[in-house]
């Protein structure tokens, strides 16, 4: 199987692994990959996977952000008051 073919199966993969996770989770994961690229005797292949991986996460990051952020902007402030 060719490099390419390899990275667009790992990123099908990594996908839905992400997909299921919270954004705790997802930074945590994060702050692994970055650990594992700041070790001076990684591969090149590993460079790679985690580069895609951390690319994917940061993704997905972006997202659930975002999603907070709109269901917070669509709080009615009334039903927030105390009665």
């Amino acid at each position: 199987m060719s490099n390419k073919a390899t990275n667009k199966k790992n990123i099908e993969i990594f996908k839905k692994d992400i997909n299921r996770l919270s954004y705790e989770e997802s930074i945590s994961e994060l702050e692994t990959i970055l650990n594992n690229v700041q070790d001076e005797n990684i591969s090149l292949d590993e460079i790679q996977i985690n580069y895609i991986k951390g690319h994917l996460l940061l993704k997905h990051c972006e997202e659930l952000l975002h999603c907070c952020e709109q269901e917070i902007n669509e709080i009615n402030p009334e039903f927030l008051e105390l009665d």
